[in-house]
């Protein structure tokens, strides 16, 4: 937990420093390609920063007002970043809109030197993180974003090559529109995943019909019924269900329990409550066994 940390405050303050430096020269070469890249690395900012809030926060004991503790902070923190690079990702089509039109000049020689400046750190960056991708889904969650970062970064260089080359200005709105998709795809992915658990939706890795399946498999299980499956944040799913087990003695039942939520484990499911009833209609039971 503490090298996760560690590692995602350094791709942080790295990523941060490129946003600054790149929004200045964006701003200087009068780049829209530039500053689109810019946008993209402050969605990955925002993330990045959302994921180490919200793994700070998951450490954070749950209370008598929030039992499930902090865990859907992340998912609010997605839902307003996906809306913010929406709104990002408008403004930058149709500032492209009005560049196509009317081509602006642009100091191609500062936004080479930005671009790969960028590129260069973000490559160091994703060096440093790739031993660390395999074991840890927000170390891999970073080293994604700074692999896009980079191929914006490619994407600018690119751009202000052709407009060296052929003093064609166009190229820079035509990246712009190419990196404006990029981030409106991903807000776009990160806001429907955020309405999805909000919603509590099935988890779109659980298949709700195989859980029942693996639930009436376990010996002694009769029927199953009211089992909703959902999401408390992006790492926890959670599953309730009514189980007939019929007449039998309380141990017997732990047992049971104890096999179910065993085999929800493997199915992803990391948290469980159940109500085992003796009869269909969910009566009472006779616990009375001489």
């Amino acid at each position: 937990m503490e090298d996760t940390e560690k590692q995602l405050k350094i791709v942080i303050a790295f990523t941060g420093f490129i946003l600054i430096v790149e929004v200045i020269g964006g701003v200087i070469s009068n780049s829209l390609a530039l500053l689109s890249d810019a946008a993209h690395v402050f969605s990955d900012v925002i993330a990045l920063t959302f994921s180490f809030l919200a793994l700070r926060l998951a450490m954070k004991p749950a209370s008598t007002s929030r039992t499930f503790g902090y865990h859907r902070a992340e998912v609010f923190a997605a839902l307003a970043n996906g809306i913010i690079l929406l709104v990002v990702s408008l403004f930058i089509f149709k500032e492209a809109y009005v560049r196509l039109s009317t081509p602006p000049e642009i100091k191609t020689t500062e936004m080479l030197l930005v671009a790969v400046f960028g590129l260069l750190v973000n490559l160091w960056v994703a060096l440093r993180l790739r031993g660390h991708a395999h074991d840890d889904l927000n170390i891999k969650s970073a080293f994604l974003h700074v692999v896009g970062d980079a191929l914006a970064s490619l994407g600018v260089i690119v751009g202000a090559i052709v407009i060296i080359f052929t003093g064609n200005t166009l190229a820079d709105p035509i990246v712009s529109v190419l990196i404006g998709s990029i981030i409106i795809v991903g807000s776009l992915r990160v806001t429907r995943e955020a309405v999805y658990i909000l919603f509590e939706s099935t988890p779109r890795d659980v298949d709700l019909e195989h859980v029942s399946s693996v639930i009436l498999g376990v010996p002694g299980v009769k029927s199953v019924h009211d089992l909703h499956i959902w999401s408390i944040c992006s790492h926890i799913n959670a599953a309730s269900a009514h189980i007939n087990v019929g007449d039998m003695k309380m141990s017997e039942v732990g047992e049971i329990s104890k096999t179910i939520e065993d085999k929800m484990g493997a199915l992803k499911i990391n948290h469980t409550t159940f109500q085992f009833e003796c009869s269909e209609d969910g009566g009472s039971c006779d616990i009375n066994h001489g």
